[in-house]
């Protein structure tokens, strides 16, 4: 995943995420235009000189433009290449990762799928994953995409984090609420 998402900058990647994600799902192409992000992010954040350059302000926004096109045309969609330009010309191509990250989580919502982080003391086995997946699924109504952790200092049980929840069946958890008592 990208390095640099900014929490502060969610909602206005939000909306060239969801404008891109509405366009990508009218043509059925989430899924290239997702690669196509990806692609643009991982060039953006792997070379510092391109990064300088497209946050540079005496750079031009036809020179920047020309370097998208120079990189990225004919690699990605034509409707991918026009956002790219949009993002240079509002000035806001440092905004990639963030977008990025925004555009997955509306291709969750598009597909119903509901992204689960699960925080355990040790590796779950297969089996207790697949009971999970399944009681979620159940629950919510929708298909689960895991994430899988491994904390040791938890020292038992379980966190699950689902959308701004955190249910938190870890023993360090129990053992802080037990001594909160006992104080």
């Amino acid at each position: 995943m990208t390095n640099s998402i900014d929490n502060k900058l969610i909602s206005l990647a939000k909306r060239y995420a969801d404008a891109l994600l509405q366009v990508a799902a009218g043509r059925g192409e989430l899924d290239a235009v997702l690669s196509d992000l990806k692609l643009a992010s991982s060039a953006y954040d792997s070379s510092d000189d391109l990064k300088k350059f497209m946050d540079h302000p005496a750079v031009s926004v036809n020179d920047k433009k020309a370097a998208v096109k120079e990189i990225f045309e004919n690699k990605i969609l034509v409707d991918s290449l026009n956002f790219l330009y949009v993002l240079v010309e509002k000035n806001k191509f440092s905004l990639i990762d963030t977008i990025l990250y925004c555009y997955e989580e509306g291709m969750d919502v598009v597909r119903n799928i509901l992204k689960v982080d699960v925080i355990s003391a040790v590796e779950i086995d297969e089996d207790l994953k697949d009971a999970l997946k399944v009681k979620l699924e159940s629950k919510f109504q929708k298909s689960v995409k895991f994430e899988y952790k491994v904390n040791p200092e938890i020292i038992a049980g379980v966190i699950l984090k689902i959308k701004d929840k955190t249910i938190d069946g870890s023993m360090a958890h129990k053992l802080e609420c037990l001594e909160k008592q006992l104080a």
